[in-house]
């Protein structure tokens, strides 16, 4: 098999994902994800969940994160540091959020309290192999970076455009594959 330079296929899901996202399947696949999130057995054996907030051509965790904490989960979302680090902070209704140089939305009080051993991680990303439960995500190696120094429960919610049957990119030694994949389908 023919492997596809990740940059490359970066900037096609890219492409692909940001024209999914203007169309009622993409809503209708996030509902879908946030249904069998909330049914998962994982969810509801977990405390502190980590979650980033999602831009515009990601599964929408906005309802995700509504419900969590209706259901009295602490939700904490990255936060990315120098030299391509990050780290979790408490996220609630009363938390300020600025946008960074990447448009992610952040928690940037000094004061937020950090959690970075969590018990269940929701990882973003851009394709993901479901033969490998590989991800590629936007390429900075953040969440790699991450679990290796703090290891805990993975799951990423994936859409018809982010699945691949086989994997169609080059695993590195770093990368580090996703325990739980739901998927829209």
């Amino acid at each position: 098999m023919n492997l596809i330079n990740k940059k490359d296929l970066r900037n096609l899901q890219i492409r692909k994902l940001t024209e999914f996202g203007k169309t009622q399947q993409k809503q209708l696949e996030d509902e879908i994800l946030k249904e069998k999130l909330l049914k998962s057995r994982l969810l509801h054996q977990v405390e502190n969940v980590g979650i980033s907030i999602s831009m515009a051509l990601e599964v929408d965790t906005a309802p995700i994160i509504a419900t969590l904490w209706k259901i009295k989960k602490k939700v904490y979302i990255p936060r990315c540091l120098p030299n391509r680090k990050m780290e979790f902070t408490l996220y609630n209704k009363n938390t300020s959020l600025e946008k960074t140089k990447f448009g992610v939305l952040e928690n940037h009080d000094p004061k937020a309290e950090v959690k970075n051993d969590l018990d269940l991680i929701i990882v973003p990303g851009l394709a993901y192999g479901l033969d490998k439960n590989s991800r590629l995500g936007f390429g900075g190696g953040y969440y790699d970076r991450f679990l290796k120094k703090y290891p805990t429960q993975t799951l990423s919610l994936v859409n018809s455009v982010q699945a691949f049957d086989q994997t169609k990119w080059k695993i590195e030694d770093h990368d580090i594959p996703i325990e739980n994949l739901i998927l829209s389908k």
